[in-house]
This record gives C-alpha cells, structure tokens and sequence, in this order.
C-alpha cells in the first residue's frame, strides 16, 4: 500500500517537473491556478467557514442551521426552501420545454424568418437580468397597461396578481428558456438522421418518430437543460427582488441577510443551504454533458434534416413559437416605449425626461460599468483559453480539479459568490497569499539546479530580507516601499542581462521591464491623475463626473496593490531565471528575486480588496472564465494535436507554438469568448450588488434602486442604455468576425447574473 503510494506521489511529481521544463507553461499553470484559488476557492471556504461561527463574538454556532429544526423558525424555514426548489424545478421544466418548442420548430419546420427570430429568441440574453420582471410590471402589474388600462382590473388585497410564485416563475421561464434553445438546437442539427429515416422508411409517422426516436436522442440536451436552468433560477436574484411578493427564495433572504441585518454569519450559513442542491445539480450536469457527444456528427455522407410538413405536429410548435416571440416583442417593447413615457399607467405622454434624468444621475455608473466590464473582458477571455489549453493538451495531476474550479464560478450563485468576496477580502486573506507563494516559491526552487542546502540558504535570506524591509518601511508608506522595488526590479533586470546566453537576452530584459514598468506607473501614476482630477472637479456638470471617472480609470491601471506586482515580478521572474546560466547567476537572481517578492507581497494587509475596482473585476472575470473556458476547449479538441508538434519538433517552445500556431487557430473561440464576457459583465448583477461602493457604481444595480423607489420609468431607460452598450459590442464581434474569419458563433449557455 504505501509503495503504491509513494509511486503515485513520484509520477506526479514527474508530471509537474516535466511541464515545470517549459518555463511559460508551468506560469501559466500557476498563473491561472492561483486565480481560481484566490477568487473561486477561497471566498467558497470563507462561506463555508463563516456559516458555523458568530460573526461577532467568533465563537462555534450552529444557531442558523438549527432554524430548520426550532419550531419558532421551522415553518418559515422550510418554507423558504420548499419555495426555493418549487421555483428552480418549474423554471428549468417550463424553460427546457418551451426551449425544445422553439428549437425544434426553427431546425425541423421550416419557420419563416429564421434569422430575425433567432436573434429575438435570444434577446433575453444580452438585457439586465430583471429587464423582463420590470417589463411584465408595466404590462401585467397591479397598474399595467393590459391588466388595468385595457381590462379594467382593480387588485384588491388576496387577489392574484403577477406578484407571488406563479409570477416570477412565468418571468424566470421567459428569462432563461433561450439556454435551453441553444442547447436543444445544436443537438437537433447535430442529430444523425439515419435513424429517423430507417423509422420512416418502416411506415412509422412523424409523430411516432418524434415520440420513440427524436426525443430519446435529444434526452441528454434535455438533461443538461434542466439542470442548468434549475442551477440559473436559483442563483436569480434581480427577478425575486422585485417579484415573490409575500413568498420568500434563499437568494433574496442571503441578500436581506447582508443589506438588511447586517449578520454576515446567516448570510453565509443561508449560503450554504443554497449551495448543497446547486452544487449537486452542477456536477449531474457535467455527468450529462460529458455524456452528450454520442449524438455528435459520425462522419458518414447523410441527408439533410427531417422536416415536418403535417399539420398536427407543425402548427402547434409553429403557434406557441411565434406566441413567444411577440411576447418577448411585447415585453421589450414595453421597455422601449416606458422610457419615452411621463408615467406609466398614469401619464403615457411622450418625453426625454427619463433620459436626460438618467444620464445626469447615472453617467458615472454608465461609464465605470462599461469600463470595468472591458477590462475584466480580456482577463476572462486570456484565462479562459490559457486553462483550456492546459486543460486539451497537457497531462498533469489536478487537471480535472482546475477544470472543475474554473467552471465553479458560473455554477455558483452569485450572491454566495459576492458574500465570499466581501468576507474573504475585507481584510488580508493571509492563508491564500502564504499557499500561493509557496507554489510559486517551490517552481523557483525546482528551477535553480543547486543542492538542497544552496536552495535552503538562498531562499531563507531573501526571505528574511524581504520580510524585514517590509516591516522596516511599512509605516512609510506603499510609495517608498514601490521606490525601493523599483530597484531591486532594475537590478534583476540587469542581472538577468549579465547572466543569460546572448541569444536570450533581448527577451529576458523586455520581459524584466514589465514589472519595472508596472512600479514606475505606480510611483507617478498618482501626479497625473490627480491634476487631471482637480481640472475636472472645475468644470462642473456631468463632465466633471465624466473626467474624475476617467482619471479613476487610469488609477485602475496604475495603483494595483503592491502584492500583485510582486506576484507579477516571481511569475516573469521565474521564467527569466529558468533561462540564465546555471550556478552563481540564478542563485544571484533567485535571492533578490524573493527579496523583491516578499518585500512586496506581504506589505501592510495584501489583496484586502474590498472597496476597490479590483474586486468587482475579479467577480465579473470569475463569472465569464467558464463560457470561455468552454469555447476555448470545444475549439482546441477540433484541432489535431499534430499541428502543434510539428512546431515544437521544429525547435519552438510552447509558448512559440501557442502563440504562432495554436492561438490564431483558436481565435474565433477567443473573440466570441470576450464578447460573451462583455454581455455577462454588462448585465450581472447578483455577484456585483454586494461589492458596489459610491466610487465604483454598477448600472444594474442603480436600475435595482430606481424599481425599488418606485421610478420604473427612470430604471426602463437604464435598462434601454445597457441594451444598447451590448447590442453595440455584438455588432461590431459580427462586423469584426464576419470579415476576419467567416464565423459569427456565439456560446451563450453558461454564467449568469
């Protein structure tokens, strides 16, 4: 038994000093992989931790799991969670059903306008995630236009309106069935017909087809569907807020929890009992999609699609079809037009106001949400395809645990997400920063070819020196702390120029000046920033608003906290180092290499990011990582591995072969990556309203706040500009696309509000 164990250990350890031999791949493993541990990993155990100790006194308690068991709070308890599931579970039926409906009358009855309805079917997809809750308010509400202006309906108290479950079921059904259309219809245009032909060809109707032959075939698109639509409901937010009425869901109860009570440990402890069947219904559906390939494309000539002509089967999925798309007409339509309207249900008098009212109170969110959701667009992009390239094309231990993280964000519900943002970057998370340190110092060490007692003493004293520098000059402050990194980054650089083959050293003393580049801006970055700030202030009106958020934005670029330039300066490090003469020159670097790092990773209370522009970025980049993720492995398993060993046979190494070969055959994979990214950033809402501050504001959440006030007209004109900003960005990915790579697919079915 422990010979098998030690065997196993040593053929892992093989694995990462084999990946460990090409100095890019094993950075971006570590790369990547600390990016999930810090902004996946860790705010779920902080979550799970926090649920099981009083947030005040710090002591063990069990006090909010044992509700489901008080008979005080049982009631209310179960009630919630039997709600909770009574929503997921009719969401993700009536979705997945009404998804099959449209799917299958597009690919198999020849539906007129195919184009147009496809994009309208997939409208839901690119607007505010309660767009719809707030359009079918102003048509079906207690004053909506149908329910009270054209029949006649008073509500009184007991009456069934669209508030309650009914309701918010019907509007979650609407918001999320276009996942279960992308999914059912890329399986029905995958389908083999062969079989469908054969039952035809032995007399069986279409019906009969349908019945014993489509529909078992489509069963794992049907399976995924619904869980993923069931994962979708029960992460809602935005929808329950503004819907349940008297009935109450986990996630609006975990939002009450943090911005009512203010108790943090219910929060979490809530958030827990949310994540156990969300959780669970995630890894079923991976089962199911790992299972959906045997339907795929067999590679044998065979005909065209079945299409169905007979009146009894095309004429009930053509009616509800064309019934859902003018309801989704209708509902944004109502959008459109409550944005142009006085008052709606009272006054339906053209006007500008709502606009002009919502540039003036909402430009800052319009410009930092834009802002924040293009920068956190190419991180999610870049992170995705790197992991999905580790993920296709390398063998290593862990490979499916990083797959699996790196999926975690979308399948977690984002309020669970954004309370694990708050409570594990409130203050420095200590334990995190030490393991992923660890990582990047056991690479370095591997690296340095010197006996176990060199590596020992060289690592020790930069250490040790990093650490009494930073205690030294902590209370200087982080500008005197960045000056003196800014040396010590010139003299590896100098080093490393000194130290590397000829051949090597141009690109190692570029690779050098990112991090030297990256302390400078942060040395001057504030002198700039703040005269361009005072200049705004100056000139009043929304263009002081418009230049003080843009000198915002060139902090963002500016000020990153200190820890991440020094985990930025050990990844490049490492890799620098890796290239450099054996002996005296890499025992050199490697110390004043951790010197540097520790001095600037453990400063003063590292990544305590709550409150910053960087942690809404890291949320909407967790959020996004995976549909890019997934575009980035279905484009690498369509290209033969051969391609890329023909390059590294050649000489190059993988980051050569990844950059010349690999990405630009992956890059219609990468773009349409991003601009999903973009849409989601754009839209999101449950991860981001726990991390808003009044210098980042979110538009999502200002729209939350107008409904909440009752200014429905003001919230429908924000939702018109976000509509818009996204439609804008999908045009110009079909225009860009259209023209480089003959190609406009877009992989919607994954992340969420």
């Amino acid at each position: 038994m422990n010979a098998g164990r030690t065997n196993t250990l040593v053929r892992r350890l093989r694995e990462y000093q084999q990946i460990a031999r090409d100095p890019v791949m094993m950075t971006g493993l570590l790369a990547s992989s600390a990016f999930v541990f810090f902004f996946v990993v860790w705010p779920l155990l902080r979550v799970a931790w926090d649920g099981f100790f009083d947030y005040q006194t710090g002591a063990f308690s069990l006090e909010y799991f044992g509700r489901y068991f008080d008979p005080y709070f049982a009631r209310h308890s179960w009630t919630t969670l039997r709600d909770t599931m009574i929503m997921g579970l009719a969401t993700a039926a009536g979705g997945t059903l009404l998804g099959f409906i449209i799917a299958f009358t597009f690919v198999r009855c020849n539906f007129p306008f195919k184009r147009v309805s496809h994009a309208l079917s997939l409208v839901p997809t690119i607007s505010p995630p309660f767009a719809i809750a707030i359009a079918v308010i102003l048509l079906f509400g207690r004053s909506g236009l149908v329910t009270h202006k054209w029949l006649g309906i008073d509500f009184t108290y007991g009456m069934n309106d669209i508030y309650g479950l009914d309701g918010l079921v019907f509007v979650q059904i609407i918001t999320f069935f276009p996942v279960a259309y992308l999914i059912i219809r890329a399986m029905l245009e995958r389908l083999d017909p062969a079989m469908e032909e054969a039952a035809q060809s032995l007399g069986a109707s279409k019906l009969h087809i349908l019945r014993t032959v489509t529909l078992p075939l489509l069963l794992p698109g049907f399976a995924g569907a619904f869980l993923l639509l069931f994962v979708e409901s029960l992460a809602d937010l935005g929808n329950p807020l503004l819907l349940t009425g008297q009935r109450n869901v986990l996630s609006t109860e975990i939002y009450l929890a943090v911005n009512g009570e203010y108790n943090q440990q219910k929060a979490a402890a809530l958030s827990l009992v949310l994540l156990v069947p969300t959780l669970t219904v995630f890894l079923v559906q991976r089962y199911w999609v790992n299972k959906r390939s045997y339907v795929s494309v067999t590679g044998k000539p065979t005909g065209g699609q079945l299409s169905i002509k007979e009146w009894y089967i095309r004429w009930p999925f053509t009616i509800i079809t064309s019934l859902t798309l003018l309801l989704v007409i209708a509902l944004y339509l109502s959008i459109a037009v409550g944005s142009f309207t006085k008052l709606w249900g009272i006054d339906f008098s053209f006007t500008l106001d709502n606009y002009l009212i919502a540039f003036h109170r909402g430009i800052e969110a319009i410009l930092d949400t834009t802002f924040l959701s293009a920068v956190a667009t190419p991180i999610a992009g870049v992170l995705g395809m790197v992991i999905a390239f580790l993920v296709v094309r390398k063998r290593f231990s862990g490979k499916e645990a990083l797959d699996f993280v790196s999926n975690l964000g979308a399948a977690v519900p984002g309020t669970i997400l954004g309370i694990g943002f708050i409570i594990a970057f409130i203050d420095a998370p200590w334990p995190a920063v030490m393991l992923v340190f660890l990582a990047f110092l056991l690479y370095l060490l591997n690296a340095v070819e010197a006996s176990r007692k060199q590596k020992l003493i060289v690592s020790s004293i930069g250490i040790v020196a990093g650490l009494a520098l930073a205690w030294t000059f902590a209370a200087w402050g982080a500008w005197y702390l960045a000056m003196i990194g800014l040396i010590l980054a010139l003299a590896l650089a100098l080093i490393a120029w000194m130290g590397a083959q000829p051949s090597h050293r141009r690109t190692l003393l570029w690779l050098m000046m990112i991090p030297v580049v990256g302390l400078i801006l942060f040395i001057v970055g504030p002198y700039p920033t703040q005269w361009v700030a005072e200049w705004g202030r100056s000139l009043g009106g929304n263009w002081a608003k418009i230049v003080t958020s843009m000198s915002e934005w060139i902090d963002v670029f500016t000020q990153v906290p200190l820890p991440a330039h020094g985990f930025l300066l050990l990844a490049i490090g490492g890799y620098a180092m890796s290239r450099l003469k054996a002996g005296r020159w890499r025992l050199a670097f490697t110390m004043m290499l951790l010197g540097a790092a520790t001095m600037l990773i453990f400063t003063g209370k590292p990544l305590a990011l709550v409150g910053s522009s960087y942690i809404i970025i890291a949320a909407y980049s967790v959020r996004s990582l995976p549909a890019s993720l997934r575009a980035g492995v279905a484009s690498l398993q369509q290209i033969d591995p051969a391609i890329e060993e023909a390059s590294t046979s050649l000489g190059a190494d993988a980051q050569v072969t990844f950059r010349r070969v690999t990405l630009p055959l992956i890059a219609p994979a990468f773009l349409a990556g991003l601009i999903f990214a973009f849409a989601r950033h754009m839209t999101s809402l449950s991860a981001i309203i726990f991390l808003t501050t009044p210098k980042w504001k979110i538009l999502t959440v200002l729209i939350l706040s107008e409904v909440e006030q009752g200014g429905l007209n003001i919230a429908t004109a924000y939702s018109m500009i976000v509509i818009l900003i996204v439609l804008a960005a999908i045009g110009l990915f079909y225009f860009f696309m259209g023209r480089a790579y003959k190609t406009d697919q877009v992989d919607i079915t994954m992340g969420g509000g």
